[in-house]
């Protein structure tokens, strides 16, 4: 069948960024239409779901109708058809499968659901979805198609993890030509890198640990010392999951520890400061005792004379009572 031209209308599923229809148009003058445009019914218009650079070729050189046929399709299998359909013919550019992946995920569908519609692989969709995490300079680099999709593929893992050390192997992959194969060690290392890392900084958050919920495993020194903790630690976890020991509550255990140990400090501090004391008031009364004159003895009774209180004082060889 037939129909006006300007009742047809581009998909909006369509990836293409570009359409060469110079000579496309050569050949339409030469040999006519040789295949009918694929549209689907869409209220008082068509869409096209096959032929966008045709049509817009046949719109150039002024036909009014155009021969047309016309599927069934939802708006899954359209945006299937459309994709798969155009890189039938030419395969897309780096830019034009990214900004179409992005507009797809902006329109709210996730990686999973645009591999499994498109049936394109999930990792190749979020590699071009992740260029648009990296700043514009690589962007434009990796649009441009200076550096592969493979490579960012590649680095998946780290720029899940952190964008900035991942435009940091870019640089390093754009400046020193690396190929897949080498970014892909390079990254393995660098994981290996981190892994060891991130072990040691839990080693050491396990030894701070250790005195609150074990306090009887000691310092982690040797095998044995590592394998014990490590057996307590997992008893712990196992009574964390089944909720008779909470995190909650193993804080407390800690602040208690912590108190603990502040009130054992400043306990000792006391005393040692009670001792020094002490000392400095016996250098003080053995410095009195030693000038002339000072009292050196008193001793206090009631008097059986007065019945009051009296003191006998004592000098040198002179006694006298008051």
């Amino acid at each position: 069948m037939k129909v006006d031209i300007d009742l047809i209308r581009p998909s909006p599923y369509q990836p293409r960024l570009k359409f060469d229809i110079d000579d496309l148009k050569g050949e339409i003058e030469k040999d006519g239409l040789l295949n009918d445009l694929v549209v689907r019914k869409q209220d008082d218009f068509y869409e096209l779901i096959d032929g966008e650079r045709r049509w817009k070729a046949l719109k150039e050189l002024g036909w009014k109708n155009v021969p047309v046929h016309v599927i069934d399709a939802n708006d899954a299998k359209a945006r299937l058809l459309v994709y798969k359909l155009n890189k039938i013919r030419e395969n897309y550019t780096v830019e034009e499968e990214a900004r179409y992946f992005k507009k797809l995920a902006d329109k709210g569908m996730t990686p999973l659901e645009i591999s499994k519609q498109l049936n394109v692989d999930f990792h190749w969709v979020v590699a071009h979805l992740n260029v648009f995490k990296f700043p514009e300079g690589i962007q434009k680099a990796i649009l441009a198609e200076q550096i592969s999709m493979s490579h960012i593929a590649a680095l998946e893992s780290v720029i899940a993890r952190n964008i900035k050390e991942a435009a940091l192997i870019v640089n390093e992959i754009l400046k020193r030509r690396l190929t897949v194969s080498e970014t892909r060690k390079m990254t393995r290392r660098r994981e290996e890198e981190l892994k060891a890392r991130i072990d040691e900084m839990r080693i050491k958050e396990t030894e701070k640990v250790l005195p609150t919920i074990a306090p009887k495993v000691p310092k982690l020194e040797t095998p044995e010392e590592f394998e014990k903790a490590a057996e307590v630690l997992k008893e712990k976890a196992m009574k964390m999951r089944e909720g008779t020991l909470k995190p909650e509550e193993i804080k407390k255990i800690a602040i208690r520890q912590e108190e603990k140990k502040d009130m054992e400090e400043i306990s000792m501090q006391t005393v040692k400061s009670l001792r020094e004391k002490i000392e400095a008031l016996e250098k003080e009364k053995s410095s009195l005792l030693e000038k002339k004159g000072f009292l050196t003895q008193a001793l206090s009774f009631n008097c059986p004379h007065c019945n009051n209180p009296c003191v006998i004082y004592r000098e040198g060889d002179s006694y006298w009572v008051e």
